[in-house]
C-alpha cells in the first residue's frame, strides 16, 4: 500500500494517521460513488490451539477494531469492479471480546482479562507481529471475476510483516438498492509471512499455523 506509507505530496490526502490517494478520496466524495462503509465493515483472524496439553489453552478471535480504506464499484454495482483497499492498525487489534467470541462462533468460555492482556502483549511483541517495527497490515483487492459455475473469486494481496503475497478466495456478495455487502473467508499460514505460530511450555500449548481472516465489507452510495 505505497499510498498509505508515501510521504506527504500532493497526489495523497491525509485523514487522521492514514494517508490514502488523492484520487481515490476524489472518487469516494464524487456524486453518486459507491464508498466503503467503514463503521458496518469487520475483519478478524481466528487461531486455533495445538499442543499435547491444548486443552489448557483457548481457540482465539482477534479484531480489527482501527482500520481505514476505500472502495469503488461501476455505476452499475457489478461485483467484477470491485477495487478494495484496507489498512489495520495493529496495535489497536482486540483480541478475544466476549461479543467478538460469540459473533464468530467461537468457544462462548469467557477468556479472562489478565489472559487477553497477555494475548495480546505476545500478539504485538516482536516474536510476533512485531507492531513497533510493522504497526499496520494491508489488503487489496486485485480482481474479482466470476467462474462458468457462477462463483465470485477474488485476488487479493495481503502484506504481513512486512511480506506482501497473494491470495485466493471465494466471496459471497449481496445486493439491494444502493449497497452491497461482501463476505469471505480465506485461510493462511503465518509462516508463509515470516510469524511464527505462538508457543509457550516448550511446545505443549501452541497454535496452529494456520489462521483464518474473516472478512464483511459494506459498500454503500
Amino acid at each position: 500500500m505505497s499510498g498509505i506509507a508515501a510521504q506527504r505530496r500532493p497526489d495523497v490526502m491525509t485523514t487522521g494517521m492514514w494517508r490514502l490517494p488523492l484520487s481515490l478520496f476524489l472518487f469516494s466524495v464524487s456524486a453518486h460513488a459507491w464508498t466503503l462503509d467503514v463503521s458496518a465493515t469487520a475483519l478478524a483472524v481466528k487461531t486455533w490451539k495445538a499442543g499435547a496439553v491444548s486443552g489448557l489453552a483457548h481457540d482465539h478471535v482477534v479484531r480489527a477494531s482501527k482500520f481505514a480504506g476505500s472502495a469503488s464499484l461501476d455505476e452499475a454495482g457489478s461485483p467484477e469492479s470491485l477495487r478494495l483497499e484496507l489498512v489495520v492498525d495493529v496495535n489497536a487489534l482486540t483480541p478475544d471480546a466476549p461479543e467478538d467470541r460469540r459473533s464468530y462462533h467461537l468457544p462462548n468460555t469467557p477468556v479472562p482479562e489478565k489472559d487477553r492482556k497477555k494475548v495480546k502483549e505476545a500478539m504485538l511483541g516482536d516474536g510476533q507481529l512485531d507492531a513497533a517495527k510493522f504497526p499496520t497490515i494491508s489488503f487489496a483487492v486485485s480482481r474479482v471475476y466470476r467462474e462458468e459455475s457462477g462463483v465470485l473469486q477474488c485476488l487479493g494481496k495481503l502484506t504481513l510483516h512486512g511480506v506482501t503475497k497473494e491470495l485466493r478466495f471465494p466471496i459471497k456478495v449481496k445486493s439491494t438498492e444502493g449497497k452491497m455487502e461482501g463476505d469471505a473467508q480465506v485461510k493462511f499460514k503465518t509462516s508463509d509471512f515470516g510469524v511464527k505460530p505462538y508457543s509457550a511450555a516448550l511446545g505443549l500449548i501452541r497454535n496452529k499455523d494456520e489462521v483464518e481472516l474473516v472478512v464483511h465489507v459494506v459498500i454503500a452510495r
